[in-house]
């Protein structure tokens, strides 16, 4: 199966990572945490590590975050299927798994003896099946709910569950891994007993950390179990996550000392570096920055030749995407607030490396893609408008956490928009009208920066097909092809359809592709010894147990 550019697949159950097996199925044992002989003494008792707020903050993770939202929970959580620092799906809460009969369902076997926290008992089938009622009730703004509920799952003893699919998908495992933000085990006993209380704290979960407190706006506080994990040791007692927006801030708070770990833009990486503090890199090259268009939905998903709603809006006419496109000076922006360190994306969820990558992507891409202000006035002026009736969008200002100067990347762009006789306003739209307005199919003038290492084939669904939920993107001419992707499991069939797509896609101008970008982390060396993790995981922070105290 392909699962790039951020998930490697195994080719049998004799491979060390034990990743994903369609027939035979998985039982790899789980790496052990990497270490040199032990945890050093940590010279502080706290490490804080400082990033933007996420959009919205909640408990509940199956019910109200997502995969962009998860980070704020993510030291306390366990999941069934791992993500390994080198981009391996890999056992976590699950030990193997295998594919049924049927050919579209899936058998997993629990990991025995796992404590939950705050002495909530045994981790068991049951609380599978209560994490998966949490992710599939009506009211969950989980995006991938929808996924999930055309899905049953049922307990088949104490240690073992088979999910049941009406048809193949071919990202379900990733769905349920640490990889996409999934599914979260939760412990049925303790969401119980919290109640009507879900506001106070979360459900106790099986992570190497466990919720202490938090401060709603300013941060969240997580302390290390008080028992052996079964995966992981913690150098650190207590773990914060700091909410600071501005990066000229966690800047100045990391030379104070008040914080160990953030990431900075990279007009101040130079400032910190000359400091004395060090950069952590993600080895998992599959962080991806782009700007969507939100406003194109189809009519009847059943029936492409309806065409689409909001046929007024601008964004259904090829010439005005190509055009926004070509007034976007890239590598101005990769100059200015990348370094010239990230890489030049060809095309959105595809990287070079991938089988199905057509060379003539990247041949092409100055005169499909490249700065052209001139170019882009004139695919306007076709397109019927002018002077005396721009295109008037709305550009959706979002701080990314991904990368500290998604700000500042928007505002410039929509300054080269302006130049070419767009009328760019910048707006800020809250995650829950975004979504609820998407949900009702009624946008057709926005524009949003988007970051995110969603694989290939989870992308394209996500962001450009009919398929729930639906948008923000759609196109007749390859809608189909996507629905049929998902349900796709043969290995050769997927790279087929993923370069159909591809070379449909591409002269359609589906997005504006920006950049695949590098993960750095920037930490004190006082306090901090290093931090492993993938970098291709949404919203980067992740693995916060592989946070090392300086020795």
């Amino acid at each position: 199966m392909v699962l790039t550019p951020g998930i490697r697949v195994a080719a049998s159950v004799t491979s060390v990572a034990c990743l994903m097996v369609l027939t035979t199925g998985c039982n790899a044992p789980s790496a052990p945490p990497s270490g040199d002989g032990g945890p050093a003494k940590p010279k502080v008792d706290r490490v804080v590590v400082a990033m933007p707020p996420p959009s919205n903050e909640g408990n509940n993770p199956n019910v109200e975050l997502g995969p962009l939202t998860m980070f704020q929970l993510r030291p306390m959580l366990g999941w069934l299927i791992d993500y390994t620092v080198q981009g391996e799906l890999a056992p976590m809460l699950a030990t193997e798994w295998k594919i049924e009969p049927d050919g579209r369902s899936w058998r997993l076997k629990l990991r025995q003896g796992v404590k939950f926290h705050n002495n909530a008992g045994e981790f068991t089938a049951k609380d599978v099946v209560h994490s998966y009622s949490e992710m599939t009730r009506q009211d969950s703004t989980h995006a991938h709910s929808p996924i999930h509920r055309v899905v049953e799952v049922e307990a088949a003893g104490d240690y073992e569950v088979v999910f049941k699919h009406r048809r193949p998908n071919a990202e379900y495992l990733s769905q349920l891994s640490r990889a996409q933000g999934g599914i979260s085990m939760v412990s049925k006993a303790d969401a119980e007993a919290i109640g009507a209380n879900s506001a106070l704290r979360p459900a106790a979960s099986t992570g190497p950390y466990q919720f202490k407190a938090r401060d709603t706006g300013r941060n969240i506080v997580f302390e290390r179990v008080p028992y052996d994990h079964f995966s992981a040791r913690t150098d650190f007692p207590e773990l914060e996550l700091r909410w600071v927006p501005e990066a000229s801030t966690r800047l100045a708070s990391l030379i104070a000392g008040e914080i160990h770990v953030t990431q900075l833009p990279q007009d101040l990486i130079p400032q910190a570096e000359a400091r004395g503090f060090r950069l952590s890199k993600g080895p998992v090259s599959a962080q991806r920055t782009w700007l969507g268009f939100t406003g194109v939905y189809v009519k009847d998903p059943g029936d492409m030749s309806k065409g689409y709603l909001h046929a007024d809006g601008p964004f259904p006419d090829v010439r005005v995407r190509k055009a926004m496109n070509k007034a976007i000076d890239r590598d101005a922006l990769n100059k200015a607030f990348f370094g010239g360190k990230a890489e030049l994306m060809y095309i959105d969820k595809m990287p070079r490396s991938a089988s199905y990558f057509n060379p003539d992507w990247e041949k092409n891409f100055a005169k499909e893609y490249g700065y052209d202000p001139q170019g882009a006035r004139t695919l306007l002026q076709q397109a019927g408008f002018g002077p005396g009736k721009p295109v008037k969008i709305r550009m959706r200002l979002q701080n990314l956490s991904d990368f500290g100067g998604s700000q500042d990347v928007q505002e410039a762009v929509a300054e080269f928009w302006r130049k070419v006789g767009i009328e760019a306003d910048l707006v800020t739209i809250q995650e829950t009208e975004y979504r609820n307005v998407n949900n009702e199919l009624g946008w057709k003038d926005v524009t949003s920066i988007n970051a995110s290492s969603s694989f290939d084939i989870q992308a394209w669904r996500v962001y450009n097909s009919s398929v729930p939920p639906r948008g923000p993107l759609e196109l007749v001419e390859i809608d189909p092809l996507i629905q049929r992707l998902q349900q796709t499991l043969d290995e050769r069939e997927q790279a087929r359809l993923l370069r159909q797509i591809g070379d449909i896609s591409y002269p359609l101008h589906v997005n504006m592709p920006l950049f695949w970008l590098p993960a750095e982390l920037v930490y004190s060396p006082s306090i901090v010894g290093g931090w492993a993790y993938p970098g291709s995981i949404s919203r980067v922070f992740s693995h916060f147990e592989n946070i090392k105290a300086a020795r």
